[in-house]
């Protein structure tokens, strides 16, 4: 029987709901039989994850998802298999974290010049002392009665060209590829489906050369959308990756653990790459 390959998943770490040890438990309950752990711009749940992996049965791939920036657009880049032990890598991340939260203190900022009251504690708190994201915003601004959902924070205060759409950086996608194969993992762009702009995803994998893979499979507005970047891919000899981006929450972009795979046929790519990880 084929393994069952969810190659993007969150913890409690960044921006998802779900502990680490939980999340592995809950991927072994979903029939998840390898596991990518993702979490934004740091690796602080694998050891935890691996630890659980072991027990629970499930094969866990140490990852992680960079923020990125291209024409004004949020591009991230999944790295699959780098060295999450790594001093100078956690050493950059760190630098990272600090700029994450510094953007809360511009976002909420720029939210008080709309007339929207948040503080950066209330986001923070949020967070848990984690990895800060537009998430956490999203989540404190619900649970101030600012917004009815996540759908709506993000739509009306936080999507692209909104007030408080605050990038973390200007790094590259291919600055970003560049930081994950320096520290041995493979670099994949992440959900092209959210630019809505397959000519800009086109422009990207094209300039961004450190690009190893494309997230082909994810939960698309459209069940065929997956077909034009299978078509993208495979021009380029590209890995082909699948996952549920789970967070753990209700938000529309995300689905349950194994809902979206990576194919059988891609996973033995993955597997030669990825060695005895």
């Amino acid at each position: 029987m084929p393994l069952r390959v969810d190659l993007h998943s969150h913890t409690t770490a960044s921006d998802g709901r779900t502990p680490p040890r939980e999340l592995v438990r809950l991927a072994r309950a979903a029939g998840v039989d390898v596991l990518a752990v993702t979490d934004h711009d740091t690796v602080d749940a694998v050891e935890e994850c691996l630890d659980e992996g072991r027990a629970a049965g499930v094969r866990i791939v140490p990852g992680i998802e960079m923020s990125s920036r291209f024409e004004g657009r949020d591009v991230h880049v999944l790295g699959y298999g780098l060295d999450w032990r790594s001093e100078s890598l956690r050493s950059r991340l760190a630098e990272i974290q600090a700029r994450r939260r510094e953007r809360v203190g511009r976002i909420c900022a720029a939210l008080a010049e709309a007339g929207v009251a948040l503080s950066p504690a209330e986001v923070l708190a949020e967070a848990g002392g984690k990895s800060v994201g537009r998430k956490h915003v999203a989540r404190a601004l619900l649970k101030k009665g600012t917004v009815r959902s996540l759908d709506e924070a993000f739509d009306r205060w936080l999507a692209r060209d909104a007030v408080a759409r605050i990038p973390v950086h200007e790094m590259s996608p291919q600055e970003a590829a560049e930081l994950v194969a320096a520290h041995g993992g493979v670099p994949v762009m992440a959900h092209p489906g959210f630019l809505d702009d397959d000519a800009a995803v086109e422009r990207i994998l094209d300039e961004s050369p450190g690009l190893r893979g494309l997230e082909v499979f994810h939960r698309y507005e459209s069940s065929t959308k997956h077909l034009a970047y299978l078509g993208m891919a495979q021009r380029r000899q590209l890995l082909v990756t699948g996952g549920s981006d789970f967070h753990g929450d209700e938000h529309p972009h995300n689905a349950r653990l194994g809902d979206y795979l990576t194919p059988p046929e891609h996973w033995k790519c993955w597997a030669k790459r990825l060695g005895g990880l």
